[in-house]
């Protein structure tokens, strides 16, 4: 197996019983994505999902694992990001699916992301909505099926966020919210 030549970068959808956990890993050169590892674990014991992503962060040289931390997520969260500076716990709210369903969409339409002929992928990814609210906040999610709630593509979508920094002044960076 040859070296990376770029960064790796990986998501984690924590799963177990209703939905699937998803891993997905990346190899970043010059703001471009190719695939290297879809993988899905399912019904799989937290442990065994813990030791498989140690194996991971022990073996590759990976520079980041965004790891869903909401809800069930949470303790595998922290277990790995006491262990490994890399691990990134993220919280899935609203605003930031929004933010990470809208990164992808412009990786995809720049033709920056290269995944594998994966029908279920492509499945998944179709089946993010944008909704509205009453609100007035924007959704992102899918309708639950027999294979998840869109959990692999959440996992792509972890890997390939745009990785801002709060503590860094965002010169140049114009955010805008479309409607519709």
């Amino acid at each position: 197996m040859r070296a990376p030549e770029g960064r790796i970068v990986a998501g984690f959808d924590v799963g177990r019983t209703r939905d699937r956990s998803e891993l997905a890993i990346f190899e970043e050169i010059e703001g471009r994505f190719t695939c290297r590892m879809l993988k899905s674990f399912e019904g799989t014991p937290f442990a065994e999902q813990e030791a498989e992503l140690r194996r991971l962060l022990g073996t590759l040289p990976v520079a980041r694992l965004s790891i869903d931390r909401s809800g069930i997520g949470m303790n595998l969260a922290e277990n790995l990001a006491r262990e490994f500076p890399q691990v990134i716990g993220e919280n899935f709210t609203n605003e930031a699916k929004e933010r990470w369903a809208t990164d992808f969409k412009i990786l995809l339409q720049r033709r920056d992301v290269t995944m594998p002929r994966d029908r279920d992928l492509v499945a998944q990814i179709h089946a993010i909505k944008h909704r509205v609210l009453p609100s007035g906040k924007v959704s992102f999610d899918a309708e639950r099926n027999a294979r998840g709630h869109a959990d692999k593509f959440w996992a792509v979508a972890l890997a390939c966020q745009r990785e801002r920094q709060a503590d860094k002044p965002r010169a140049g960076e114009i955010c805008v919210r479309v409607l519709g």
